[in-house]
């Protein structure tokens, strides 16, 4: 929170009116002493002995806050991190406009017990409307988050208990991993840090109490206030950092840097926030995952208990997964090697002819409903998505040739179907789905082969040879539905 050259030059043109008024003062011999000068810019400051700040200063101001219902920034509407002590000395909020200091103390304060609802820090904070006597006090020394909406006449007190990382770059996903304050408190600076952290690649962000977002007014408006921080991974290694943005993106943490850290997230009254990752150590990679599911709202919902999309392996390639899947208009979507918040990716920056990167992003749907092919290639950290492709092939189409567009699918979106309608030769019905846009992922079509059992879509994947389906000669029609996974042969 260092004094910006803004801040200065109003400090310095204050004393010059001060210096002003005290000569115009002793040469009128006015009665008007008793009146304190305003040697601070109009907003709202924090003052008392229990915080650093006894006196109105520049650096105990209030910032402009973001309402995270839009991540867009409300008027009227302040918050400040602070070291608090507990005691009865307690401290008040006083708003500064022109001449006129209006000191506030609580009207009606209650404290509430989150719970963590919401996705709420899982505290005892303090809520209630401004008032024009008394003080706010707190019930133990530490970090507090202050926010105080003037449209609502709110304040809310919400302690710091941690910060935590959380994301797929961490053993726990995206549940805490907590970095508990060490060191003793002061008004000074608080730092909150874990070691020997191992880190993956994928995406992280941090926030403290194990929480998104407080709840400051529920009126005909929701106002609430971010808990967290997000943006960009900054620095070289040994030494990283990042960007410190309420509510911000998801940091995308390269496979490059994957190793053991030390994480600290450090609180100082001159400079604010600031964070620190320290590679200490290297890690072996990661074996590739037996399994990898899809998620999100773009192909089903973000509950992990709703959502259950499995990849197919493809045989003989531990590196490569693929499934068509029906996607929405609209929506996101990513991937993880369980059913759970865990291990998760998802792409970096935009696609080449629809092949990703892989990175911490969510991959945007195409924009039409309809079915995809996606394939996952992590051995390259590649992901595509494509228009699918499914073929026949040997005794029943006649053809032992790999991608034969005689008996290409057609992809039927209206219907919710890939279909194919044609005069067969008896023999092995054998159908596989096909990925050609990027040479050497697809080798071999029974590597990705599938079959229709008692009306069952059934995948070969990393499996031995499948039951064969034996037609006689005739015309069919095979229809697939990869979103039920069952499929008629008629």
């Amino acid at each position: 929170m260092k004094m910006s050259a803004w801040k200065n030059l109003l400090f310095f043109t204050g004393l010059l009116l001060l210096a002003t008024a005290v000569f115009v003062s002793c040469s009128d011999d006015d009665d008007d002493d008793d009146i304190p000068p305003i040697l601070v810019e109009d907003g709202l400051y924090i003052k008392g002995s229990v915080t650093p700040f006894d006196e109105l200063t520049f650096e105990g101001m209030l910032s402009p806050g973001i309402n995270e219902v839009g991540q867009e920034p409300r008027s009227g509407m302040y918050e400040m991190y602070i070291t608090i002590q507990a005691g009865s000395a307690g401290f008040n909020i006083v708003e500064v406009s022109g001449a006129t200091q209006t000191v506030y103390g609580p009207a009606g304060i209650e404290n509430i017990d989150t719970g963590g609802e919401d996705e709420q820090p899982n505290v005892i904070l303090q809520r209630g409307t401004l008032g024009t006597s008394g003080v706010f006090t707190v019930p133990s020394d530490g970090l507090y988050h202050i926010i105080v909406d003037k449209p609502t006449n709110t304040i809310v007190i919400v302690p710091v208990p941690y910060w935590a990382i959380i994301g797929g770059v961490t053993a726990a996903g995206w549940s805490d991993t907590q970095m508990p304050m060490v060191g003793s408190f002061n008004h000074e600076s608080l730092k909150f840090e874990i070691k020997d952290l191992v880190l993956r690649g994928g995406d992280f962000k941090f926030r403290y109490g194990g929480g998104w977002k407080v709840n400051v007014a529920m009126n005909a408006e929701e106002v609430k206030a971010n808990t967290n921080f997000g943006g960009e991974v900054q620095g070289s290694l040994p030494n990283l950092t990042t960007t410190l943005v309420p509510g911000g993106g998801n940091y995308i943490f390269s496979g490059d840097y994957e190793g053991v850290y030390d994480v600290s997230i450090e609180w100082s009254l001159e400079d604010g926030f600031s964070s620190s990752l320290v590679k200490t150590g290297d890690v072996e990679p990661l074996p590739f995952p037996d399994d990898l599911y899809m998620i999100g709202d773009g192909v089903g919902t973000w509950d992990w208990e709703e959502t259950n999309l499995k990849m197919v392996p493809v045989h003989s390639k531990p590196h490569l997964f693929w499934k068509i899947v029906w996607m929405n208009a609209e929506g996101e979507f990513k991937f993880a090697p369980e059913r759970a918040w865990a291990g998760d990716f998802g792409r970096a920056g935009d696609p080449d002819n629809g092949i990703y990167n892989i990175g911490g992003s969510n991959l945007p749907v195409p924009g039409t409903a309809g079915y995809y092919m996606v394939v996952v290639n992590l051995e390259d950290e590649k992901i595509a998505v494509v228009d699918p492709k499914v073929y026949l092939i040997g005794d029943a189409l006649g053809s032992g040739d790999t991608a034969n567009p005689d008996g290409l699918f057609t992809v039927d979106n209206e219907n919710q179907v890939i279909k194919l309608t044609k005069a067969l030769s008896a023999g092995d019905l054998r159908m596989y789905a096909w990925f050609d846009a990027v040479d050497g992922w697809f080798t071999d079509w029974w590597q990705s082969e599938f079959i229709v059992i008692d009306e069952e879509l059934l995948f070969r994947g990393k499996g031995d040879d499948q039951e064969r389906v034996n037609l006689s000669a005739g015309e069919y029609t095979i229809e697939l539905n990869f979103r039920d996974y069952t499929g008629s042969i008629d």
